[in-house]
């Protein structure tokens, strides 16, 4: 009797040990969803910080680059060919005679929209005159968002006031109207924030060589 209770009592103990088929199946349903879970959370959490950083990235050269056009357009001066001092002014594209940074003399410097960026050509004088077959051009800012109703140039004669609600020029510019140049460059952003304004950087110059109005 005793040997009977015995292993009956054993066989209870095995029957209630471990999980059954449908219980594992359950457990690795939930490992498994909370593993996706876990990696799309990071996945997005890495993306996110990518953008944040490109965009980061985006806007210090935005200010740099547009720091740098300021620079050149206030010392804008006459080509060494004689060429005026601005020899186009359109919405998305300048040209202008200036020194750039460490290239001798005078250069023909030409900013240009191109497929979303900007773009950078320079021109040295050789030979007698500006060669344009032999400009260099040089991709200086990614992203940008302006479009054809919003103007990366606008462009303002000698009674400009500085103050926003001032109407520019409308094209087609006389170029020898034109004594101070407004830079708006709209960045795209990429971060995926809620919003997703574009980045505006917003600077201006009054050409030196071409103002009439050095007592104001």
């Amino acid at each position: 009797m005793n040997q009977t209770f015995f292993v009956t009592k054993q066989r209870g103990r095995q029957g209630g040990a471990g999980f059954t088929l449908v219980e594992m199946m359950l457990a690795i349903f939930i490992f498994t969803m909370v593993s996706l879970g876990l990696v799309t959370i990071m996945s997005n959490l890495f993306s996110f910080s990518g953008k944040q950083s490109g965009l980061l990235s985006d806007q210090d050269q935005a200010r740099l680059l547009v720091g740098q056009v300021v620079y050149q357009l206030r010392n804008a001066q006459t080509g060494s060919d004689g060429s005026y001092a601005l020899s186009e002014v359109g919405d998305q594209e300048i040209i202008f005679f200036s020194t750039a940074g460490s290239q001798p003399g005078v250069q023909r410097i030409r900013y240009f929209l191109q497929n979303g960026a900007l773009w950078q050509g320079l021109t040295t004088y050789s030979g007698g005159v500006y060669n344009t077959s032999t400009e260099q051009t040089l991709l200086v800012q990614n992203d940008v968002a302006n479009s054809p109703s919003q103007p990366i140039f606008y462009y303002y004669d000698g009674d400009y006031s500085g103050t926003s609600t001032q109407s520019s020029l409308t094209q087609p510019i006389n170029v020898t109207q034109v004594k101070f140049v407004k830079v708006n460059l709209l960045i795209a952003n990429k971060a995926g924030v809620a919003n997703n304004s574009p980045y505006a950087v917003v600077a201006g110059a009054a050409i030196r060589s071409l103002k009439t109005n050095l007592g104001k």
